[in-house]
């Protein structure tokens, strides 16, 4: 089953954020309006010598990128963990680098350097709240199943659609297209709709989006479809609140919005690598 938490602010994230963003802000109006001076000494070692330079680098790499965290912890954001864990390394970089440059050392250095620590810390160990997390053993659960739908299955092999439909049927898998606007997908029958799908098929994969994907799930509930893949690509695809309570309400066993070419074994190249950056973000758990 996937797992959430359920969005709300993060308050002391966006406090905490914000308190960094004023700062760095501060820092660089001071240095681009001059209120804050500089010894020449140091001023002499910044990029063409200048203190406005080192302030719109201020500004863009610690200012802005702090400011977007504490609105995204604010709103309750699950990408707010991941983005604190880039914005600590951020921070911690921008002080090694000013160091670099300036090679003067003060007591800001270390206790900036702990703060972007502290922040990369609490963003990685709370980087699935507010996510529907994919559990790998659901997955496993999934692809056992005998028999599995591909709603929204398409001819074109550019399309998704495709894309996943031949990738199960070349690793073995029993596969039952389902596309009203299709008869058939490389000579295999294709269904009209979900309540055409036989008996003996308990588990579907939703490639479609929006109302259409709302529709589908409500389909497979109906037809008694007890395993349901939320299919997400680019964009939501089929995830989102509506097809997640309608799952959550008839207690279907749902996985949340991974790709399946990211579990089909032997899993390579690319395919690889996005499963790896979905565990790294929290999106996906229990991968070996």
């Amino acid at each position: 089953m996937s797992t959430s938490t359920p969005l709300r602010p993060r308050t002391w994230l966006a406090a905490c954020s914000a308190f960094v963003a004023i700062t760095a802000v501060g820092g660089a109006v001071g240095l681009i309006g001059g209120g804050l001076r500089l010894t020449s000494t140091v001023e002499s070692r910044l990029p063409f010598h200048s203190p406005v330079v080192g302030g719109l680098a201020l500004a863009l790499l610690v200012g802005a990128p702090f400011a977007t965290l504490a609105m995204q912890a604010w709103r309750g954001s699950p990408n707010a963990g991941i983005l604190a864990v880039v914005v600590g390394v951020m921070l911690a970089g921008w002080i090694i680098v000013e160091l670099a440059f300036i090679r003067e050392f003060s007591f800001f250095h270390p206790l900036y350097l702990a703060i972007g620590a502290a922040f990369a810390i609490v963003g990685w160990r709370t980087r699935s709240q507010g996510r529907d997390v994919v559990s790998a053993a659901t997955v496993e659960q999934f692809l056992a199943r005998p028999r599995i739908a591909v709603v929204g299955a398409s001819g074109v092999h550019a399309k998704f659609g495709y894309t996943v439909f031949s990738a199960l049927r070349d690793h073995g898998h029993d596969v039952v297209p389902v596309n009203p606007r299709a008869l058939d997908i490389d000579g295999q029958p294709c269904l009209a709709s979900v309540d055409q799908l036989p008996a003996d098929v308990d588990a579907a994969i939703i490639m479609l989006a929006g109302d259409a994907a709302v529709d589908a799930v409500t389909e497979c509930v109906t037809h008694g479809i007890r395993y349901v893949w939320l299919f997400r690509g680019a964009g939501e695809g089929a995830v989102n609140e509506r097809t997640l309570a309608i799952c959550r309400e008839h207690g279907v066993v749902t996985v949340p919005g991974a790709c399946p070419l990211m579990f089909l074994a032997p899993v390579s190249g690319v395919h690889k690598a996005h499963l790896r950056m979905r565990c790294a973000c929290g999106a996906v758990d229990d991968v070996s």
